[in-house]
């Protein structure tokens, strides 16, 4: 599986010197040091989020790519069908899992959500791209009541195996995985519709064929 360096190994190997004033650094999906300047004009809400870390010394803005793809080793893939459905065996040929970090401006609504993940039409065409099972995920309820909990079942991320996989950081609104059944995935970082669903869904059933 495709490693990433930690936010917070990343800020412990900086030299922060001694100076009052708080250093200000900008990183490419690389997580190679960029002016800010470049910072921006690489920003695409498109292709890249832009994460930003503070602390009493430094501000820390990173991009990270929003489409990621990787591949779980058997044990870990085993212990994950396992935590999401500990009775019946996960044998489709798709595992879809939308995932809620936790209220943040972009999902903080206090109106039930019209987010078209909840159409009528999500479920049936992703069955048309192949069989699936699909998994709510939370970290945190709180605001969770808005978005459809009578018409899909949410459940919470239990010891954070979800979020430690594939969701490191808290990407703003929503994030999405989608896993083949041979342990092949793609994830989605931040706001996403079901749109980007279908489309990651098939690109692993192509590659599958």
């Amino acid at each position: 599986m495709k490693k990433y360096y930690s936010i917070i190994l990343l800020i412990s190997i900086i030299n922060l010197g001694s100076s009052q004033v708080k250093k200000r650094l900008f990183y490419n999906e690389n997580k190679v040091e960029i002016t800010e300047l470049n910072f921006y004009k690489q920003k695409n809400p498109q292709k890249n989020l832009g994460l930003y870390f503070e602390n009493d010394t430094i501000a820390l803005s990173l991009l990270i790519k929003r489409k990621n793809d990787g591949q779980l080793n058997d044990s870990i893939f085993k212990n994950l069908k396992k935590s999401l459905s500990a009775d019946v065996k996960l044998t489709n040929e798709l595992m879809v899992m939308v995932y809620h970090p936790g209220k943040d401006q972009c999902n903080s609504t206090e109106i039930i959500s019209e987010w078209n993940i909840f159409d009528a039409d999500y479920l049936k065409k992703l069955k048309r791209i192949g069989t699936y099972n699909h998994f709510w995920i939370y970290k945190d309820d709180e605001n969770l009541k808005y978005y459809h909990p009578t018409q899909v079942k949410w459940e919470q991320d239990n010891n954070q195996l979800i979020e430690k996989l594939f969701f490191k950081n808290h990407y703003p609104c929503f994030s999405a995985v989608v896993i083949d059944k041979k342990g092949k995935y793609s994830t989605y970082f931040g706001e996403f519709g079901k749109t980007e669903i279908w489309e990651l869904a098939k690109e692993l059933m192509e590659e599958k064929n």
